[in-house]
């Protein structure tokens, strides 16, 4: 993938965040780095079907 000038932008907005500290940044930037992977190799979770819910009678018309 190229890089382009949004990411760019995008690193210096999350990079203004970071704490002062190296070692610190350094560990934020790396669980982030994680929870991105763990996010897009995630499954879809499978959802259940909703019931139908089917009333016999009381809908007649008068």
């Amino acid at each position: 993938m190229k890089e382009n000038s949004w990411h760019r932008r995008h690193a210096i907005q999350l990079a203004s965040q970071l704490p002062d500290g190296t070692e610190d940044a350094m560990i934020i930037l790396r669980l982030m780095g994680q929870l991105v992977t763990d996010f897009l190799e995630a499954p879809e979770p499978t959802l259940k079907p909703t019931p139908v819910v089917v009333r016999i009678g009381g809908n007649e018309c008068a």
